[in-house]
């Protein structure tokens, strides 16, 4: 079973982001922000993140940032927020994919598929 881990500190949206997951049969691990994330990182090795840019505590580029120095933790990562951030941003820190908030659920799916290898 493949496993996702999701980063959003709004915990309505990581509730919907997981049950939606669930249902199609992905193991998924919810942290509240970026410095929960890399704690269980520790006992962890998710195939796929999914990261809200906008967290208190660590933000999303920090979190990325920190994912991508450790060699240990190679999985894709898809960024989500509700503002466009720079291409250069996401061109640096070696993103896998960028969802816009709002984003339709199947789009989710799909994404989330295609990073995993899982089927949607």
């Amino acid at each position: 079973m493949k496993t996702v881990l999701v980063v959003d500190d709004e915990q309505d949206i990581a509730e919907a982001i997981q049950a939606i997951l669930e249902e199609e049969q992905l193991r998924v691990i919810v942290c509240g922000n970026g410095r929960e994330a890399l704690a269980r990182l520790k006992d962890e090795k998710p195939d796929l993140a999914i990261i809200d840019v906008m967290m208190p505590v660590m933000n999303g580029y920090e979190t990325i940032d920190a994912i991508r120095k450790d060699a240990s933790l190679r999985f894709p990562i898809l960024v989500m927020s509700a503002i466009q951030p720079p291409r250069a941003k996401a061109e640096e820190q070696r993103w896998d994919g960028f969802l816009k908030k709002p984003f339709s659920l199947r789009d989710l799916v799909d994404t989330v598929a295609r990073l995993t290898g899982a089927g949607a």
